[in-house]
């Protein structure tokens, strides 16, 4: 039986809410880089649920959610543990981007890390072997660029190799957040689907490691949205009384809708762009998603829906160059 729960500075016993960091690093300046850890042990057994945010260093809402469940929860009536590290990449963070400062990378595409690698890869390896020796589930909070306009939704992996009992589990854990869009990303079909290197996602690692892992995107980057941090706030606890580590009921969603296929929609033309959908909407094929006009006011082009399908995120900055997404758009 596991009586003390140590990460960086913090120890919690049982019925502790304990805060302190985890040491990850240095500046040339002499400044200590650190990741805030936040522990809340109850007085009774049960899983461990780590709350992860701002991999992405312009991710808000997940900070302030995660922060919010964590001070809110009785350790009195908590079976397991809640370990949640609500700002997990400093360098990106200190300059609000979703890239390091120091060393331009994107954090979630180098776990598990890698200790002698470059700054935000032995962040990731301290980070990475925290939570694989500890966790039972994990969410990992992102939010879609600064550039959109989105509302919260969830993504769970099929990772090969991971066993199905695993993959049945994040599914129903992820659905139980109750958003009304959830997208079930296979990753031997979804190449191309997003930039980068997909196999260095926290989550991912996570399942690979036996870890019950998804993503919640909980809104837009570089905004505090309190509408989408309630959600968040709300989806972490519906969660918790899933794997019955607080008492009740999941609170249910109205309605849920699984996308199994997903695409950015890009621009041909330049100048601002007019949307004419919003994030949650149901379009169907050929509906038009937004006009681009130049700066004489003249409409160069009408982007289309490819299929029917729902609207993820919509462009939330008018300026738009040839190439720039405009949509993320999903079906089922």
């Amino acid at each position: 039986m596991i009586t003390v729960i140590e990460v960086g500075t913090v120890k919690a016993s049982r019925g502790e809410r304990v805060t302190g960091h985890l040491e990850v690093g240095r500046t040339a300046s002499g400044y200590t880089l650190a990741i805030p850890v936040i522990i809340v042990q109850g007085n009774d057994e049960g899983p461990t649920l780590w709350l992860n945010g701002a991999v992405h260093g312009d991710e808000i809402n997940g900070i302030v959610a995660i922060r919010k469940v964590a001070f809110s929860v009785d350790p009195k009536e908590l079976k397991g543990t809640l370990i949640c590290t609500p700002m997990c990449n400093p360098p990106a963070f200190q300059v609000r981007h979703k890239l390091s400062g120091f060393d331009s990378l994107d954090m979630d595409q180098q776990f598990p890390g890698n200790p002698e690698g470059l700054l935000t890869e032995r962040i990731a390896h301290i980070l990475f072997g925290e939570i694989k020796d500890t966790a039972d589930y994990l969410i990992n909070f992102h939010t879609i660029g600064r550039l959109f306009l989105g509302r919260p939704y969830t993504v769970f992996k099929l990772v090969d190799g991971a066993k199905p009992e695993l993959l049945e589990e994040i599914e129903k854990t992820a659905k139980s957040f109750a958003t009304y869009l959830n997208c079930r990303v296979d990753l031997r079909t979804a190449a191309g689907e997003l930039p980068g290197r997909v196999e260095g996602a926290l989550d991912v690692n996570c399942i690979k490691n036996g870890i019950a892992a998804f993503m919640a995107e909980v809104g837009s980057g570089g905004r505090l949205e309190e509408e989408n941090i309630d959600i968040a706030c709300t989806g972490i606890r519906n969660v918790m009384k899933r794997i019955n580590m607080i008492p009740g009921e999941p609170t249910a969603a109205e309605e849920q809708v699984t996308l199994t296929w997903r695409k950015f929609i890009r621009c041909n033309e330049a100048g601002l762009v007019f949307m004419k959908v919003k994030p949650y909407e149901r379009v169907a094929k050929g509906t038009i998603l937004a006009e681009i006009a130049d700066l004489f006011g003249n409409v160069v082009e009408e982007v289309r829906a490819p299929r029917d399908c729902y609207v993820i995120c919509a462009r939330f900055d008018p300026v738009v160059h040839t190439g720039d997404r405009i949509a993320f758009v999903g079906s089922c």
